[in-house]
């Protein structure tokens, strides 16, 4: 291979992790309020993040919550932080990540219905 080719070839590796394809994102109502709530704290535990959740739609639980969060991380969207300081209930809290961050600009001020956006 020639050294232009391997620059094309460099080049194209560089645009595509630098601006990876958009992927498509559903969130539902209670996974809007997980990351409302994150973008406002930004970091919670799990019990902090379900009572605020709570609080806006009685209906979830907490294995909803749950679901969200390990969704999230397999997305990328949120990641764990582990405190082994803390007592056992409280080691562990959340965080959005930069691409997390990006969804303040589509989540309603007041979650209503699932909505689908490119991320």
């Amino acid at each position: 291979m020639s050294i232009r080719a391997n620059m094309r070839k460099l080049g194209a590796v560089l645009k595509q992790r630098l601006r990876p394809e958009p992927i498509e994102i559903e969130l539902d109502v209670v996974e809007q309020l997980i990351v409302q709530h994150l973008l406002m704290v930004e970091q919670a535990s799990f019990d902090e993040i379900v009572d605020a959740v709570l609080v806006s739609r009685p209906t979830a639980d907490q294995q909803q919550v749950r679901l969200s969060l390990i969704r999230f991380e397999s997305m990328r969207l949120a990641q764990r932080i582990l405190h082994p300081e803390l007592e056992p209930g409280a080691q562990m809290s959340f965080t959005l990540t930069a691409d997390g961050r990006r969804l303040k600009a589509v989540i309603p001020s007041v979650p209503r219905s699932r909505i689908q956006t490119w991320l």
